[in-house]
């Protein structure tokens, strides 16, 4: 069974990123069937025009097309995620199958549509022992600056003499975030790092941070656990499911001041103990598609 991966969106996005590496683990060419990751801001700048461009593509390809969900809007009752589960109800209605990483965002996608889909946990690509740097006395969070990531409850609750280090750039549209959160304590923002620089910078972090309350699904959190780290996260959905799924992976909290003041103080509590399981591996993942593609593929296509 071949299948071809259609790749959508800059390299450095999570999503893109995801995409690709799932296209190269799988090895395939082309086919009779489209393998394609949607977000709606890769799609477009606003929720319509992303499910106008998403379901021209599709009529475009003649063929059926297997859609993985990223970021399913949560049913909280705002004009915004109303316009946005529109638009993902009309990605997942041009589709023949659906994916999502997550019972979570299953459940948030049953708020809107009665397709089922297919539940892939994002995969965990261990690295490979490395050196450890020195600690870098920074409680670190992980991935684009969007507003509701967490970064103003970090700054709030950071222990006396530390800082908060952003690991990358704002979101589109959001570049006077930075100013706004510098207001609220010491901050650091990176920029863009190049994957040859993320595991070292993973290492040297003081306190591995993922606060994000209403993550659905979270590549960054799978990046502290690919080196090593046993990140803070809070005590919600979907973090309660990885845990469930990898036991002993995530320090779950209530009060972040709290937590932070204890992963300062036992450093040793933020590294994950030899054996540690971390999450399905690549191949897991790999087969997990293949069975949702063998489900939906042509009969030529088999």
């Amino acid at each position: 069974m071949s299948v071809e991966h259609l790749l959508v969106g800059p390299p450095e996005h999570g999503v893109a990123r995801y995409a690709r590496e799932l296209a190269e683990a799988d090895g395939s060419t082309g086919g009779q069937l489209v393998q394609v990751h949607y977000t709606d801001r890769l799609f477009g700048r606003t929720a319509e025009e992303s499910a106008a461009a998403f379901t021209a593509r599709v009529a475009e390809l003649g063929r059926p097309v297997v859609v993985t969900l990223h970021d399913v809007p949560p049913d909280d009752g705002s004009v915004l995620q109303r316009r946005r589960a529109a638009a993902y109800a009309a990605v997942v209605d041009a589709a023949a199958a659906v994916v999502v990483n997550s019972h979570h965002e299953a459940a948030r996608l049953q708020a809107f549509s009665a397709v089922v889909p297919a539940v892939v946990p994002l995969p965990v690509h261990e690295l490979p022992p490395g050196p450890v740097p020195p600690p870098d006395g920074q409680v670190v969070v992980l991935g684009f600056l969007y507003p509701g990531k967490g970064h103003d409850e970090a700054l709030r609750a950071l222990p006396p003499g530390v800082g908060l280090t952003a690991l990358g750039t704002p979101s589109d549209g959001h570049d006077d975030l930075v100013s706004e959160l510098a207001q609220l304590g010491p901050l650091t923002v990176t920029g863009y790092v190049p994957d040859d620089e993320l595991p070292a910078r993973l290492r040297a972090a003081s306190v591995p941070l993922a606060p994000h309350r209403h993550v659905s699904a979270s590549g960054s959190i799978g990046s502290w656990l690919a080196a090593g780290r046993r990140p803070l996260v809070p005590d919600v959905g979907y973090t309660r499911e990885v845990a469930e799924r990898c036991p002993g992976a995530l320090w779950l909290y209530d009060d972040l001041a709290e937590a932070l003041a204890r992963a300062v103080a036992e450093p040793s509590l933020t590294w994950l103990p030899p054996g540690t399981p971390v999450g399905p591996s690549m191949p897991d993942t790999v087969a997990a598609y293949r069975a949702v593609w063998r489900a939906v593929s042509p009969p030529s296509g088999a």
